[in-house]
């Protein structure tokens, strides 16, 4: 339900430059979150929140003021026609009276909001460097703006460093009687934000009925770390929820902020979730097992996201594993095998170098793109799973089809096995190349495979 520069984000949450005022070396990061609400019977109203650090922004110094900023462009698209529905551009002017203080550290946020017809949407935005042009970041967000129906139902959460009450009308961040600042980076904690507020919308509640608001704090493990529940009687058909959780004593790591509505009987009637970052320095991590930090990264995934990325692995897999694989249906089983999986993979199967799950599925995209063709993915082929077990080779022959032979490659590696090689051959002619011949151990083998060229 919520989209955010995560890659951007990851960069800087566990970088250690994190916590130190940064020059325009450094890379320019956009922070993107956005958060949709009801506003009538045929349109939905969506919020966009923009973050920046300022440390990573350009900055001159002028009049005793280091200053600089940001050019915005952002183009939001009917996603099923492509008619361009919005074209803004804006500069967003930073300024800092001291770059080595607390003014760099803070983070410069702005927001804008969209009336919309319920549809599918994307929104393109595009930040430069004002000054420094080529230092630019960009991001691509599908949006989907659908009808809350007449069951109780939550907005998306906004996740904010700060919301207070407020009677100015002027201010830009105002909102229902308050002062809702965003936090656009989404990262929380003693360097920058230590208590995540979150603002909620309700809709469609029966005035006289008895709730409850459930609000967990949930780590890539699915443990839940922070909980409270507090009983609601909301008296109006829609209603606005304030909230926050400090959380000054929580381990570094990616987390879920998750708000249920329940009935008088505990019944959850909706839910909402955002993810969001915690960094605390201060706070030493515990022991993880690998099997439970492969648990975090596989987080999320769906049984049939499971299987496939498991039908992928299957080149570091043994048949014990296969076996095994396909008895388990369930999501959470899969997950727990193939969290196992992977730890047991990357610290080295017998017999077999370890492989780390992040540089496996790499080169499974790469191998997509180089050998894939309109019938089959590149990592099924022959070239895929040589290129994905064993990277790229030191020298390629590529020898083109002749009278008397057919085309063929043969890949040499000089540092496996003290020099080892590989010979595909394009039997059919529609460039489906067969691996007919290798040196390696465990590979096949056919001394005579040259007769194969005729």
């Amino acid at each position: 339900m919520t989209t955010r520069v995560q890659r951007l984000l990851v960069t800087l949450f566990f970088c250690a430059s994190f916590l130190h005022a940064q020059t325009a070396s450094n890379s320019f990061v956009l922070n993107v979150d956005y958060a949709r609400f009801q506003y009538d019977q045929q349109s939905g109203y969506v919020e966009v929140y923009y973050g920046f650090y300022p440390r990573l922004v350009t900055l001159e110094q002028s009049g005793g003021v280091f200053r600089g900023g940001v050019l915005l462009q952002v183009r939001l698209l009917n996603a099923t026609t492509g008619e361009v529905l919005k074209h803004e551009r804006s500069l967003l002017p930073i300024a800092v009276a001291d770059t080595s203080g607390n003014g760099t550290r803070s983070t410069f946020i702005s927001q804008a909001g969209y009336q919309l017809p319920f549809g599918e949407y994307r929104l393109h935005v595009l930040a430069t460097d004002s000054l420094q042009p080529s230092r630019q970041d960009s991001i691509d967000v599908p949006i989907s703006v659908k009808p809350y129906g007449s069951e109780p139902a939550l907005s998306d959460l906004e996740l904010c460093s700060e919301i207070k009450s407020s009677d100015d009308k002027t201010n830009a961040f105002y909102k229902n009687s308050l002062e809702v600042v965003p936090n656009a980076t989404l990262v929380f904690g003693v360097t920058s934000s230590p208590v995540v507020f979150h603002y909620l919308e309700l809709y469609n509640l029966d005035p006289n009925r008895q709730y409850a608001l459930k609000s967990q704090v949930i780590d890539g493990s699915r443990k839940v770390v922070k909980e409270t529940s507090k009983p609601r009687k909301f008296g109006v058909r829609n209603a606005v929820d304030v909230g926050m959780v400090n959380v000054a004593s929580v381990s570094s790591g990616k987390y879920h902020l998750v708000v249920s509505l329940l009935d008088e009987g505990g019944k959850v009637l909706h839910a909402t979730n955002k993810t969001f970052y915690i960094y605390n320095p201060h706070i030493q991590p515990t022991q993880v097992s690998a099997a439970a930090l492969k648990a975090s990264e596989l987080a999320g995934m769906t049984a049939d996201e499971l299987a496939a990325e498991f039908r992928k692995a299957q080149y570091v897999a043994a048949d014990e594993d296969i076996r095994t694989f396909a008895k388990l249906t369930t999501e959470e089983a899969r997950r727990e095998f193939l969290s196992k999986f992977w730890a047991e993979v990357e610290k080295g199967k017998p017999g077999k170098n370890p492989v780390r799950r992040s540089d496996y599925l790499q080169r499974i995209s790469i191998a997509n793109q180089r050998y894939g063709n309109q019938t089959r993915e590149g990592w099924t082929t022959d070239r895929g799973r040589v290129y994905i077990l064993y990277g790229d080779p030191d020298e390629i022959e590529r020898l083109p089809s002749q009278s008397n032979a057919k085309p063929h490659e043969i890949w040499h590696y000089y540092q496996i096995e003290n020099g080892v090689e590989f010979v595909f051959v394009d039997r059919s002619g529609f460039s489906e190349y067969i691996l007919v011949h290798s040196t390696k151990r465990g590979e096949i083998r056919d001394d005579e495979w040259k007769r194969l060229l005729q």
